[in-house]
């Protein structure tokens, strides 16, 4: 029992600095998962819009407007 006495405050320091490290761990890699996801869409909207663009016009005509 006098052992855990003796480095009590030591073992609190040591695992307040684990835990302020595995926070930081953690917002570093939901900010990556987050500009990753991010990169994913940007490339799948520029994607899409590249095949919009690059549709063929089909020639819609008006039957109000067409010549007879």
């Amino acid at each position: 029992m006098n052992f855990l006495t003796t480095y009590n405050s030591a073992f609190q320091v040591i695992a307040a600095f684990m835990i302020f490290i595995v926070g930081y761990v953690a917002l570093f890699l939901s900010i990556m998962i987050c500009l990753v996801l991010a990169h994913f869409i940007l490339e799948g909207a520029q994607m899409a819009r590249a095949h919009l663009v690059t549709l063929p016009l089909r020639a819609v005509q008006v039957p109000s407007l067409a010549r007879k």
